[in-house]
């Protein structure tokens, strides 16, 4: 009897503490709708976050069609509503739940048709920490915590799902990014780095990732499958009024290191104008196009950023100026001038292994180069209306670059016919001028979604180059009997112009209120011409004077396309999907002018494409997209000609190559769960090629170039590329003050070549990376640790195998004490197995310094050390079709540095005391609001 009472009573408590934790948790519900029309607004997120000083938000969600919304097992309190839609004014509501009233309907929420637009993009009133709507996720910097004087890189390395490279190259959900907005309008060009490592952080109030249709697509509504991934980056309202923004550094260290940087940015409503310069000699390049693989960003160049050690040491002059202005008839206007002076000295040991049917040839040699690159870029963009109806877009761009390099190497070759032994001078000087412009005129009718537009995108490139070849080299057989010796001393001059212009018109025709047809045409021009000529030394004259005709060629390829096709494009609430389908025509003349040779090809292909999007909800996506494409091959891959500048391949090309055609498929699914901060990303990339453009290779054993591989291009079939991978999220502590990141990735690939005796040289390779990351974002302290791994696995027809491993602990930690002292540190190991003999290595690289802000916090006085134990080394392998490669070269060691930096900070007209490590821009709100 008391078991039963005791288990009645223990039921009847169970019954009672339920009853009060229902009674004790309520609803927040309402209804939105816009303003002007007071139709739903649907999708709109939805958020509660407390008044208390965490802050924390405790509930999310988004409108239904109806536009209605409620968000359960809220617990008494005080909170404050979010209500945010990209267009819409964002409305926040403060309330209150208690016992006696848990509950709360907002009724009517109307949202003013003001606020975010990507032409001209405003934010009002306060936001949730992410917002996503459509193709659009929007970070609220102010939840990103960054260390003083930090750029807008900084920031990117503490969002979950994105990352960024040692190069500076930023990836988020599979794809990286190519371009970058300010404000909705194009920053200096197409380099994404001169703004993610120039543009300060404290300028910055949202971060949008957009994944951006061609600006024809976007005007018909019709997606051509051409998107890219894109930032904008939205300035705050301060800044945005007349201010001044920018941070300045000057630093001298050891070894007479010494770094630079000017940074001033005015911003006056729509108006924008940027300055920037660059000055250094540790191999910092905020920049994208120069030389030595991109670079770091010298000193701090931490943070759990992966990729190889830069190679060499490059010396940096750089300087650019971008404005931008939207004026009172919608006219937009960009324009942009950069200019950098770049110098490398590289030294370099490689260990190179090519597998030709069952024998292999290696090659080991050391080299060492200087490399001089001069560039000037200068961008256009004017976007007006010439009535009504009509809009014209034009987009010049223009470039010069001069290059200068002077390389020596020494090198031991063995294959199957014997031993080479050479040494090799090579002294190049070339000029390559370019002109691009992209058109698009746009017309709209009565009927909305019919609309008629043309893009027409032109090409011209021209180069010149001057090559002094300077190769003595002894060939001899396995008994040791010389089959050749060789004093090659040419001179080859390249010549190449290049004339590309795609014209594409599209119509759209809207056959209800959510299907739309569109008819497109397509034409293509390419034309190519390459003049090589190769000049012996004439001993007689000490001049190059005598022709090689075995080397040189005057070639041109002509090459049209036609293509004509349509889609079905559907726009659904929750779905939107789009298929189409186009054939082309594609007419090829290949004329040798040197042997008066003409030859002509003509190809027929279909290309499909096939997209869907399905939003299961306002955080929950998925993305599939699908299309095929032909490519053509380039004039070095069809010209007939033999290269012997390379001491090791012979690479001749094919006239009779046929267009390659791919089929490319991508899915990603992505979940943000904005209440715990929790994100999960999967994405899928897969290619498969027919017609490939391979290598048909042979040991050449007789002539000028016995003992070299001849490397002809041919097509193959049967190639392929896989890559799955994914990020997780995952809060630690609540309110996005520190997260762990766990990031996976799978790859498999397989490549063809031919042997000689018409066999398949395949290559298969497999690849597994997987990561782990802890992220901060905490006033004083900043921290990012992590720990990355990585397995490469190659098979090879002849049985070769090979496994290579890379392991890479990393923690980049700082704290800032009291007096505006901050200590920073950050080290990386990392540990190499798997290479050729002497490449196996392992090694920790530490930077770090001592900061004190002064004059209101903006000034920094810093002394910094890069590469404390001196430890820092150059090793990378490559494995490829049917080729390993193993590299050692001399990268940036210790030197020590002591800079100022000078924060300009003027918000607004009113100038302003600089941050003391708080990050990302202002806390909005009231105290204990966002």
């Amino acid at each position: 009897m008391n078991k039963h009472l005791q288990k009645l009573l223990f039921v009847g408590l169970l019954w009672l503490a339920n009853l009060a934790f229902a009674q004790a948790q309520g609803t927040v519900s309402g209804k939105v709708l816009g303003q002007k029309d007071k139709q739903p607004v649907d999708y709109a997120s939805i958020a509660i976050k407390k008044l208390a000083a965490d802050s924390a938000v405790v509930g999310t969600t988004s409108t239904s069609a109806s536009g209605n919304f409620s968000i359960p097992n809220i617990a008494a309190g005080k909170y404050r509503l979010y209500v945010v839609f990209l267009g819409l004014k964002t409305i926040n509501r403060d309330f209150e739940l208690t016992a006696a009233k848990p509950s709360i309907n907002f009724g009517e929420l109307l949202m003013e048709d003001t606020g975010v637009t990507l032409k001209g993009v405003e934010i009002k009133g306060e936001t949730p920490p992410v917002v996503v709507k459509k193709d659009t996720l929007e970070i609220n910097a102010s939840t990103l915590k960054v260390k003083e004087n930090s750029v807008v890189e900084d920031l990117l390395k503490k969002v979950p799902g994105v990352e960024v490279s040692k190069d500076g190259t930023v990836t988020t959900q599979g794809e990286t990014i190519k371009r970058v907005k300010v404000d909705g309008k194009d920053f200096m060009g197409n380099d994404p780095l001169l703004a993610t490592r120039n543009l300060p952080a404290d300028m910055v109030d949202k971060i949008q990732i957009i994944d951006d249709m061609s600006e024809q697509s976007k005007f018909s509504g019709v997606d051509d499958g051409n998107r890219e991934k894109i930032l904008n980056i939205v300035t705050k309202n301060g800044v945005k009024n007349k201010g001044y923004i920018g941070n300045n550094t000057v630093g001298y260290g050891t070894d007479d290191r010494y770094d630079v940087n000017i940074n001033v940015n005015r911003f006056d409503n729509a108006q924008q104008l940027s300055l920037i310069g660059q000055f250094n000699n540790i191999n910092k390049q905020n920049f994208g196009g120069g030389i030595g693989g991109g670079g770091g960003r010298g000193m701090m160049f931490g943070g759990g950023g992966n990729g190889q050690p830069q190679p060499g040491i490059t010396t940096t002059n750089a300087a650019g100026v971008n404005f931008a202005d939207t004026y009172d008839d919608g006219t937009q206007f960009n324009a942009s001038y950069f200019f950098n002076k770049t110098s490398l000295f590289n030294t370099n040991t490689t260990n190179s292994q090519n597998f030709i049917g069952n024998n292999v040839v290696s090659n080991n040699s050391d080299l060492e180069s200087t490399t001089d690159r001069l560039n000037h870029r200068l961008n256009f963009m004017i976007d007006t209306k010439l009535d009504s109806a009509t809009s014209i877009r034009i987009q010049p761009n223009i470039s010069y670059t001069d290059n200068s390099s002077n390389s020596m190497s020494n090198y031991f070759r063995n294959n199957s016919v014997g031993n080479a032994v050479g040494s090799q001078n090579l002294v190049t000087g070339s000029t390559a001028p370019s002109v691009n412009n992209n058109l698009l005129l746009r017309r709209k009718f009565l009927r909305r979604g019919r609309t008629l537009s043309l893009n027409i995108s032109t090409n011209i490139n021209d180069s010149d180059a001057d090559t002094y070849n300077k190769n003595p080299e002894t060939l001899t057989a396995p008994g040791g009997a010389v089959i050749k010796t060789q004093n090659l001393n040419q001179l080859n001059d390249n010549n190449v112009s290049s004339f590309n212009n795609t014209a594409r018109l599209v119509y759209t025709e809207p056959l209800s209120k959510t299907l739309s047809m569109e008819f497109n045409f397509q034409n293509g021009y390419i034309y190519d011409n390459r003049d090589r000529k190769v000049y012996d030394f004439n001993i007689l004259t000490q001049q190059y004077d005598v022709i090689n005709t075995t080397f040189s060629n005057n070639f041109e390829n002509t090459t049209w396309t036609n293509a004509l096709g349509f889609s079905l494009n559907k726009n659904e609430k929750k779905y939107n999907w789009n298929i189409g389908v186009a054939g082309q025509l594609t007419n090829r003349k290949n004329y040798n002018l040197s042997t008066d040779v003409l030859f002509k090809q003509n190809f027929i292909n279909i290309t499909p494409s096939a997209q869907f999007r399905y939003n299961f909800s306002n955080t929950k996506r998925l993305r599939v997209d699908y299309n095929g494409r032909t490519n053509q091959p380039s004039i070095d891959q069809i010209q007939p000609i033999v290269d012997n500048t390379n001491n090791l391949t012979v690479p001749i090309g094919n006239p009779d190559l046929k267009p390659s055609f791919s089929n490319n498929l991508r899915v990603f699914y992505n979940n943000f769960d904005f209440a715990s901060y929790r994100t999960l990303f999967i994405g899928a990339v897969i290619t498969q090629t027919f017609n490939d453009f391979g290598n048909s290779q042979r040991e050449i054993t007789t002539g000028a170039n016995a003992g070299k591989i001849e490397n002809r291009v041919v097509n193959v079939d049967g190639n392929y590329s896989a890559n799955i991978f994914g990020t997780l999220g995952l809060p630690i502590i609540k309110g996005n003050k520190l997260n762990f990141q766990i990031d996976g990735a799978l790859s498999n690939s397989k490549g063809t070549n031919i042997t000689a005796t018409g066999l398949e040289n395949v290559t298969k390779n497999i690849g597994i990376r997987n990561g782990y990351k802890l992220v901060s974002n905490m006033d004083k302290l900043d921290l990012i640790a992590g720990v990355s791994g990585r397995w490469d696995h190659g098979t090879y027809t002849i049985g070769e195998t090979t496994n290579f491993y890379t392991f890479s602990p990393n923690i980049d930690i700082s704290y800032l004490f009291p007096g505006n002292i901050r200590l920073q540190t950050d080290a990386t190991f990392n540990k190499l197995t798997g290479r050729g003999a002497g490449f196996n290595t392992s090694f920790t690289q530490v930077n770090g310094y001592i900061s004190r802000q002064f004059f209101k916090n903006k000034g920094t006085f810093k002394l910094s050390v890069y590469d404390l134990f001196n430890e820092n080394v150059g090793i990378s392998r490559t494995a490829s079709a049917n080729s390993i490669v193993d590299q050692n070269f001399n990268v940036l060691k210790r030197y020590f540095m002591f800079s100022f930096t000078y924060a300009l900070n003027s918000i607004g007209g009113m100038q302003t005391q600089g941050r003391q490590g708080q990050g990302g821009g202002f806390r909005m709100g009231r105290p204990g609001g966002m």
